[in-house]
């Protein structure tokens, strides 16, 4: 196996890298670039035999640097964690790390990393985060219309621009018939009348951009690959303000599925009163719940006499948002079951990952923590609005400090990356080029295991299924019952042979 250009390597290194290669690399992986040559350049102040282990043991982290908030969050978390320390720069150890965490998709081979390294993406996740891709994995489950395939109706009626464009028009054609709208149109409305409005917005756009809300179709237009969504006209409002929840959700593993959700999120206000008149459908403070919207806003809704009480009091510790704990208390005083609300919730976030896991393979590497949008209607029906593989990390307010650093610290826990001895990797890879050299095997499985346990200084890796060892403030909500329950209905759809 030969190494692109840009990976040229010292002899011996090269020639262990494909040594690994040959054995499949599955058990080690091919190792970073440079590393038997370059960890003694890591400057050591204290030339003792601890400052040797913390050199090759210590757990090293990398955070690429192109979202200065999200560099700022996680090296702020790293830094009270013990045992840790960011990777030195300069020194041509740009893979020698345990974790690496990146805003946007990372530049790496995910090949040649050795198991154990933990990377905070998926190479697929656009199966869930992209909105045209998450809508052709719930096509393929509901499109047959049965009742097994209705359980998966989580989104609101989506059409993606312009491929769809003539199914759109049909679709909102038949709801203005349904209202009477049509123009000399004699037959009353069949049904109490229902807002024929949508919400468009570009397919791979986050944080509110690009997004407007339409009740005619004149105003629908497309410049790019477009999702257009009917719009939830009848939202649960609290104090006639619309809101909906981000609630955040850590994947270890795809196929098999293992999630976990983070019991602490937000609800998301927006900062005018809700209604759907004709005047106010431009006015995205009164439409669109994304803080980075409704931030713009702020000083106007803290002015206003009209504005309530308790929710000025909100926007001082958190602006426009309030934490879960807060939510539930609001939603308690008026009747509403938390845990009723809670059980909706990761019942939509599993039917999503069940539908995009198909097309999501299993990366050992890979984990992923996702910003989910729901929002609950006037009866009390949860939907997926959007997922978000880069959740904002901005610490704007005391409230996102106080929600989002502990999230990254128990999410870093929950992952736990492996301590694992550079040196004795780089001891174990010379040793196996060499004998491979003289008897043209690197060694037997019994020694394979030696070499790990030496490698990985006798920890062994968490299993599939296994609790993680710190939870903090998350909750598994695969492997469950209810995910198992889930399997079982796919199978049904698709006339699978379920897991035992």
């Amino acid at each position: 196996t030969k190494l692109p250009a840009e990976h040229t390597t010292p002899s011996a290194t090269h020639q262990a890298l494909n040594a690994m290669a040959s054995r499949g690399a599955g058990l080690y992986g091919l190792f970073l670039k440079g590393i038997i040559d370059k960890m003694d350049a890591v400057p050591r102040t204290v030339p003792d035999s601890q400052a040797q282990h913390d050199v090759y043991s210590l757990r090293y982290y990398k955070v690429v640097q192109n979202r200065t908030e999200v560099y700022d969050i996680v090296t702020r978390v790293f830094h009270r964690k013990e045992g840790w320390e960011e990777l030195p720069h300069g020194l041509g150890l740009s893979n020698a790390w345990n974790l690496c965490w990146t805003w946007s998709k990372p530049k790496l081979d995910y090949s040649r990393l050795c198991v154990w390294q933990k990377v905070n993406h998926f190479q697929d996740n656009k199966h869930l985060t992209r909105k045209d891709c998450l809508k052709r994995c719930i096509d393929r489950y509901t499109r047959t219309g049965s009742k097994v395939a209705q359980l998966f109706n989580i989104c609101p009626k989506t059409f993606v621009l312009p491929k769809e464009y003539c199914a759109f028009i049909e679709c909102f054609t038949r709801i203005a018939e349904e209202n009477g709208d049509l123009e000399g149109g004699t037959a009353k409305p069949s049904k109490p009348k229902v807002p024929n409005m949508w919400i468009m917005k570009p397919a791979g756009s986050s944080r509110g951009r690009g997004i407007q809300v339409v009740n005619d179709v004149g105003a629908v237009h497309y410049g790019e690959l477009t999702i257009i969504q009917q719009y939830i006209s009848d939202p649960y409002l609290l104090g006639s303000f619309k809101w909906d929840m981000r609630t955040y959700v850590t994947v270890t593993s795809f196929n098999p599925l293992e999630a976990f959700v983070y019991k602490d999120g937000f609800a998301r206000f927006t900062t005018v009163p809700y209604n759907t008149s004709e005047e106010d459908i431009d006015n995205k403070f009164v439409h669109l719940t994304n803080s980075s919207i409704q931030r713009h806003n702020e000083d106007n809704f803290m002015q206003d006499e009209d504005s309530d009480m308790l929710r000025r009091e909100d926007a001082i510790l958190g602006g426009t948002k309030i934490s879960f704990s807060m939510l539930q208390q609001r939603l308690k005083a008026i009747g509403i079951d938390w845990a009723l609300l809670w059980t909706k919730m990761i019942d939509v976030i599993l039917k999503s990952l069940c539908m995009a896991e198909d097309h999501i393979p299993h990366q050992v590497n890979a984990f992923e923590l996702f910003g989910y949008d729901l929002m609950m209607d006037s009866k009390m029906k949860v939907w997926l609005i959007e997922v978000n593989s880069s959740p904002s990390m901005g610490q704007e307010h005391l409230l996102d400090e106080h929600v989002k650093q502990p999230l990254i610290n128990d999410t870093i826990d929950l992952v736990e990356p492996m301590e694992f001895d550079r040196r004795s990797f780089a001891e174990v890879l010379h040793r196996r080029v060499e004998k491979k050299s003289a008897t043209g095997s690197a060694a037997g499985r019994q020694q394979l295991d030696l070499d790990l346990h030496a490698i990985l200084k006798g920890q062994v890796p968490r299993k599939y299924g296994e609790m993680p060892k710190k939870m903090g403030n998350y909750e598994r909500i695969a492997p469950s019952e209810a995910w198992d329950n889930l399997v079982k209905s796919r199978s049904l759809l698709f006339n699978r042979v379920s897991p035992n």
